[in-house]
This record gives C-alpha cells, sequence and structure tokens, in this order.
C-alpha cells in the first residue's frame, strides 16, 4: 500500500471540510514515532518521578513508515516526538509520581485518567484545556502492572474508537526484589483505531487498525530469545474491544490480572498455571511467563480472526469491489508478534520422530449455504476409511499422547490453505502451520497451494483438548467449515463418543446469521442422551468468529444449575486445587478449551444453555436427557 497523504486521508474521512482538501499539510504536524515501551520516561530522582507529557496532534504511521498516516492525537515528551503508545511511566514501588500535563490540541478539552495513587479507590477525570499546563501528583504505593488515558471525545476506555483511541500508555510499578525489572521484561499495548465510518455512521471494519506497540504485523517488533529463556510480558490491552491471545508451541503461566487501577498479583495456585489462549477484556492488564523450551519460529496474536487481517487500502473505500478483491488475498495482519528462538549453541533442530501412525486430512468444497461465505469441508482419511462430518465443522482426529503420527494435509481448494495444530507443544516449529513463518532460518513451512500437499509430523506430548484448523484467510475458511477438534488419548485409553462428548462453536456460514451459533457444524444439534451413575466428559471450544465471552452452563429442569468439576484448559490438566466440584457454568473464549466431568446421580432432565458475547444472549439450548438404562452410542 503506498503512502496516503494527510490531506487526501482527511478528506477521505470527512475530517476536514471540502474547502481544505487541496491545503498541505501544515509543516508543523509532527510524525509520531512507535514506542516500544523499553525507556522509561521523566527523570528519577530521590524518590521522585518528574515528567511532562504534552498531547498533541500527529500523524501515525501503523504500518511502517511506508504506509498509511493516519490523523490521531497522542502523548509525548515536552520537547520530543508524541508516541503511541504515550511514554513509559516505570518506577520503583512507593515513587511519588509528580506529571506536568499540557494540552496542544486545539478546540478540546482532554479528561485524563489513571493518573492515580496505586491502588485507588476510584480514578476521576484529571481536565486539562487547549493551550493549559496542570500538575498532577500520585504515588506508586503497589507492585503491578497499570496504565494512564484520556479522551478528548467524552468516551470511556472501551467505546473509543476514532481520533483520541491513541492517547495511551503504560505503568509499571517494579518490586526491587523481583527479577522482573525494566532490562528483563517485556510491555505490551493494545491499541486500535476505526476513524472510518459507514454512511451510517457506524464503524466500517474493513479499516480497522491494529497495534501493538504503535505498529500492525508485520511491522511489528520481531522476538528473539535464546532457547531455554525464560519470558515474562506484560500486556496492556487500552482499545475498545476484547481480545484473546493465543501463544503457539508453548503454555504460559498468568501471573496477574488487573483493570488499569489495581493489579491482582497471584497466589501460588490462585490461577490455572499452563494455558495457551488468555482472553485480555478491553481496560485490563495480563502478566504472563513462559519458558522458551524449543527453538523455532512462533506466534503471539489475537484469535478473533479479523484482527490478524491486514485492514483494507484507504483507496478502497467506497468500493465494495475493490475491498473484496483485496480480500481475497489476505493473510497475516494487525495484532501479531513474532517471536523467534535461537537454537542452543547453535545446534541442529532436532528431527521428527519416525511416524506410528499415517493420517491424511482433506480440505475441500461444498455446496454453500448461503451466496457470502464459501463452504468447505475436512474429510479424514486412514487406512482407506474415510471420515466426514455431518456439519460445518471436520470430524474429530483422535491421536495418542506420545505416539509420533504424519498427517498429509491435501488441498482441493481453489486457494491456498494450512493448518495450525492448536495447543500442541511441537517438536519442530516447522509442522505448526503458519506459512512462511513456521520453522527456523531458511526452512519454512511453505503454503498449501491448490492441488497440493504438506506432511505434518508430531508427537502429541500430552493428553487433553486441542484443535485443528486453518491458519489461511482465517476467517474466510474458519467461517467456511476448517477447523475440527484434535483429541489427545493417554496410552491404552479409547475414545467412547457415549460418555465423552465434543461440544464446538463455530459461527454458521452466512454474515445475516452471524450473530448466531452452530455447535459441532449445525444449528440444531440433537438431544444428548446420557446414563445416570456414568461419568460424562465435555469438551467445549470455542471457534466463533467474535463470541469472545462465550458462556456456556448445565441447568436442570428446575433452572438451578447443575453442578461439574472442572478438568482442564487448553488440553492442560488442572491440579488437584482446582479440580473441585462447582456451578456448571463457564466462559470459553475464541481459541480455547475447557473440560468439564459431570456425573448424574439420577434419571432427569438438563439443559446445555449457550449465551453470547453480545449482551448476554442466549444463543442456543441442547436438551440433556439423563436415563438410568444402560446408554447407546448417542453423541452431539
Amino acid at each position: 500500500m503506498g503512502r496516503t497523504t494527510l490531506t487526501s486521508l482527511l478528506a477521505a474521512l470527512a475530517f476536514a471540510d471540502a474547502a481544505n482538501a487541496g491545503v498541505p499539510p501544515p509543516a508543523a504536524t509532527p510524525v509520531i514515532l512507535a514506542n516500544d515501551n523499553r525507556v522509561p520516561a521523566g527523570v528519577l530522582s530521590h524518590g521522585v518521578l518528574r515528567i511532562a507529557l504534552d498531547a498533541r496532534n500527529g500523524l501515525w504511521y501503523p504500518d511502517g513508515p511506508n504506509g498509511v498516516d493516519l490523523p490521531v492525537e497522542a502523548f509525548g515528551e515536552s520537547g520530543r516526538a508524541p508516541q503511541i503508545p504515550g511514554p513509559l511511566v516505570r518506577v520503583p514501588v512507593g515513587t511519588e509520581v509528580v506529571a506536568r500535563i499540557r494540552n496542544s490540541m486545539p478546540g478540546t478539552l482532554l479528561s485524563l485518567h489513571g493518573m492515580t495513587d496505586r491502588p485507588a479507590a476510584a480514578d476521576g477525570p484529571f481536565d486539562v484545556r487547549y493551550g493549559q499546563e496542570r500538575t498532577v501528583r500520585f504515588r506508586a504505593g503497589a507492585v503491578g502492572t497499570y496504565f494512564y488515558w484520556g479522551t478528548t471525545t467524552g468516551n470511556g476506555v472501551g467505546n473509543r474508537t476514532g481520533r483520541d483511541t491513541q492517547l495511551s500508555g503504560a505503568i509499571v510499578v517494579d518490586d526491587p526484589h523481583s527479577q522482573w525489572n525494566a532490562r528483563n521484561d517485556r510491555i505490551f499495548v493494545v491499541d486500535e483505531w476505526d476513524g472510518v465510518l459507514t454512511k451510517h455512521k457506524k464503524v466500517d471494519f474493513d479499516f480497522e487498525v491494529q497495534a501493538i506497540n504503535g505498529r500492525e504485523y508485520p511491522q511489528t517488533e520481531r522476538l528473539i530469545y535464546p532457547q531455554g529463556a525464560l519470558v515474562h510480558w506484560r500486556i496492556v490491552n487500552t482499545s475498545w474491544q476484547d481480545h484473546p491471545f493465543h501463544l503457539h508451541g508453548f503454555y504460559f503461566s498468568v501471573d496477574s490480572r488487573g483493570d488499569g487501577l489495581h493489579d491482582d498479583v497471584a497466589s501460588p495456585n490462585a490461577y490455572h498455571d499452563r494455558r495457551v489462549t488468555e482472553l485480555v477484556p478491553s481496560g485490563s492488564t495480563e502478566t504472563l511467563t513462559w519458558r522458551a523450551s524449543r527453538p523455532g519460529n512462533w506466534l503471539f496474536h489475537c484469535h478473533i480472526a479479523y484482527h490478524t487481517f491486514n485492514h483494507a487500502p484507504f483507496s478502497a473505500m467506497g468500493n465494495q469491489k475493490a475491498i473484496d478483491a483485496y480480500d481475497q488475498f489476505l493473510h497475516m495482519g494487525g495484532l501479531i508478534l513474532a517471536v523467534t528462538v535461537s537454537p542452543k549453541n547453535g545446534r541442529q533442530l532436532a528431527a521428527a520422530d519416525p511416524p506410528a501412525r499415517h493420517l491424511a486430512l482433506v480440505a475441500e468444497p461444498v455446496s454453500r449455504e448461503a451466496p457470502d461465505v464459501p463452504a468447505f469441508r475436512y474429510a479424514l482419511v486412514e487406512k482407506g476409511v474415510t471420515t466426514t462430518s455431518r456439519g460445518a465443522v471436520g470430524p474429530p482426529i483422535v491421536l495418542t499422547r506420545g505416539e509420533p503420527v504424519d498427517i498429509t494435509v491435501i488441498n482441493h481448494l481453489s486457494e491456498s490453505t494450512a493448518v495450525h495444530w492448536h495447543g500442541i507443544e511441537q517438536q519442530d516449529s516447522y509442522y505448526d502451520g503458519v506459512p512462511m513463518i513456521s520453522g527456523y532460518g531458511k526452512r519454512l513451512e511453505p503454503m498449501i497451494v491448490p492441488g497440493a500437499s504438506f506432511d505434518a509430523r508430531f508427537t502429541p506430548p500430552r493428553a487433553g483438548t486441542f484443535i485443528y484448523h486453518t491458519h489461511m484467510n482465517d476467517a474466510t475458511q474458519s467461517m467456511g467449515g476448517l477447523s475440527g477438534a484434535l483429541i489427545v488419548l493417554a496410552p491404552g485409553e479409547r475414545f467412547d463418543p457415549a460418555t465423552d462428548h465434543i461440544v464446538e462453536m463455530t459461527t454458521p456460514r452466512d454474515f445475516k446469521r452471524f450473530f448466531d451459533l452452530y455447535i459441532n457444524g449445525t444449528p440444531k444439534p440433537a438431544t444428548l442422551t446420557i446414563a445416570a451413575g456414568v461419568a460424562q466428559r465435555f469438551r467445549f471450544i470455542n471457534m466463533t468468529m467474535l463470541d469472545t465471552g462465550a458462556v456456556v452452563s448445565l441447568v436442570s429442569s428446575t433452572r438451578v444449575p447443575a453442578t461439574w468439576r472442572p478438568l482442564a484448559v487448553d488440553g492442560a490438566d488442572l491440579p488437584a486445587t482446582l479440580r473441585t466440584p462447582q456451578p456448571a457454568v463457564a466462559t470459553v473464549t475464541i481459541g480455547q478449551t475447557r473440560d468439564f466431568l459431570f456425573e448424574p446421580r439420577g434419571p432427569g432432565e438438563y439443559q446445555l444453555m449457550f449465551w453470547g458475547s453480545a449482551h448476554g444472549r442466549l444463543r442456543m439450548t441442547i436438551p440433556v436427557h439423563v436415563v438410568a438404562a444402560t446408554l447407546g452410542k448417542v453423541q452431539l
């Protein structure tokens, strides 16, 4: 995409009237720099940090210097270029912060939040009018990850979409006795810009800009760690949307969660200590730790498919045909960090184990259900036997822990594809499923072009519930049907659908029903019949497009929640302290799997109820019939 000048963009976005459309941008309009949050701002002396911030209008280049320039508002240190995210406030616990705030944005009232004591009981706005300067003092009295943010539109942090979306910055209060400090951990601030509106004054999501530390992928920073490094990240979400972040190839621990004013540092076993996907809500913070134990190229990204696309070129505004044509070539962009783990001592990567099983997974088109979304399916072939699903999901792939497998992915589509083995700790990143990224050095996994195939080889290291899904043109192909359950059993176990129930949530292949729900690929799943006195395992999988906060519950005919025991998250078994009975209600975010054990004591009637993220709307109810007789093989 060629560079778009401020003038043409302002005209296109209706930020300036037609009379001014041909006027060159003012020479004084500053370029906004990307901030990697590695250098604290201000001057720290004798327990006091003094910092001067100036809120200014500027030009932001989220796609790098040759990309589009967006007119936005941003903070910078006084006398220096503005930054996105804003200058980092990082101090030892107990520091007094003295911040001088100036508003240099004509015609605005800046309302500043987050410049307050920690911990904080409340966060009232600190208003600064254009041309004025005010000073605020606060005490960094609690260790943790926080943020400050501003608005000139009067919107909250959860509904800023336009020019003031980038008025945000991180605050970190360090424990001097902790191993994590400014030298060895990283801070990633997630921001979003939705300044293009439709003719109905709604956000036009074709031009949505998603950024981490001021850049969209592939302009985001590539992170490089030596094999064996312990990695610590602080995620700060100041965008208006929730983001389920997924780490390829590794599990991480969640050390703390916060809301910008408080940071709830986890005590031992307070959180599940191993997961691959974690929801970071709007206006919240998370700290994660993981061990870079295996070399190769990996990804950390939002699992909302639309947040890992490049935005459409601004030159296509008003031309839906141009937008649709561009969509056909979308691959990776937006909220993605590429991570490289360098082999220890430069040694060669380990070769895959000789496979004990050989499978073929065929991606092929099927008849469309709606004119706007193509329809695909996976067919699984083993020893000449082909298995398909009844609905718009792939058939379950059932593997055994410690047993090497070779899965040949065959592409019968008219476009390129790839398969990611979501949650599997790949020994060789070449098989991770991200074209032209997975692998190491010059050995990179190729796209699977139409008519081609690719052999994926790996040995599942743990038993649990995982996912296989496309990792090209993700939204169209996933919504079209290219995802499925990947079940890994312990040696000697057998998968019995009479007691082991896969429940995969997806979005229908029809934009008119975008906020409806499929269960196991169908809008009308059958009644589930199970036996009293027999333990039942539910494996919930969320592969919807936007249901980041999907809630599932199991209730009795009296509308009282049943009781179940949590077993696992993301394929990793929970510690015994977290496997105690609890009300049968759970949130499953996108790209996450959660397993529960339900033990019905006697015959009765229940319902599985599925609630969507938007306004808590009930999406679907499935009757669950508990009988006393011996159960036949009945599944969803």
